[in-house]
C-alpha cells in the first residue's frame, strides 16, 4: 500500500509542475518581449516537487509532514537558484543580440555613407586601338595591258 502512496504521489506532483515548467520556457521567443522573471515560478515549482517528494520520502517512516517542510524548503531553494541562473543568461543573451543588431546597423550605416569610388571610362576599344598602333597602308598598284606594273601608290586604311 505504501508503494502505491509514492507512486500516486509522484505523479500528482509531476503532473502538477512539469506543464507549469514547460509552459513558462515556451515563453522565450525573440520577440522582445521581457516577459519577467522566472526566478519566482522556478521556486514555486521547486517548493512544490520538493514537498511532494518529501512527503513521499517521508511517509514511509512516518514523518510526512515534515518531509513534505523540508523538501519544500530545499525545493524552493533550489528552483530559486536555478530561476536566478536562467534569468541571468537570458539577459545575457538579450544583450549579446542588441549589440549584434547595433554593429550590423552601423556597418550597414558606414557602407551606405562611404563616398563612392571613381569609376575611370574607357575608351572604346577602336578608339584606344588607332592611339597605339601604326597606321595601316594598302599598296594600290596599276597595270598595263600586258600585266606588268606601272605605278605603285600607299593608300591609308581605316
Amino acid at each position: 500500500m505504501k508503494i502505491l502512496t509514492y507512486i500516486l504521489i509522484l505523479g500528482l506532483v509531476l503532473s502538477m509542475g512539469v506543464p507549469a515548467v514547460c509552459a513558462r520556457d515556451n515563453n522565450d521567443d525573440d520577440s522582445g518581449d521581457e516577459g519577467g522573471s522566472s526566478t519566482l515560478g522556478s521556486a514555486i515549482m521547486g517548493g512544490l516537487l520538493g514537498g511532494g517528494l518529501g512527503a513521499a520520502i517521508g511517509s514511509g517512516s512516518g514523518n510526512a509532514g515534515k518531509g513534505a517542510l523540508i523538501g519544500a524548503g530545499i525545493g524552493a531553494v533550489g528552483g530559486t537558484l536555478m530561476g536566478a541562473a536562467k534569468d541571468d543568461q537570458r539577459n545575457k543573451d538579450r544583450q549579446y543580440k542588441r549589440e549584434a543588431q547595433m554593429e550590423q546597423q552601423r556597418y550597414e550605416k558606414e557602407q551606405y555613407l562611404q563616398e563612392p569610388v571613381p569609376v575611370q571610362v574607357q575608351a572604346p576599344a577602336q578608339a584606344q586601338a588607332m592611339e597605339t598602333s601604326p597606321i595601316k597602308k594598302k599598296i594600290v598598284r596599276q597595270y598595263d595591258s600586258n600585266g606588268n606594273v606601272v605605278s605603285e601608290k600607299e593608300v591609308p586604311v581605316n
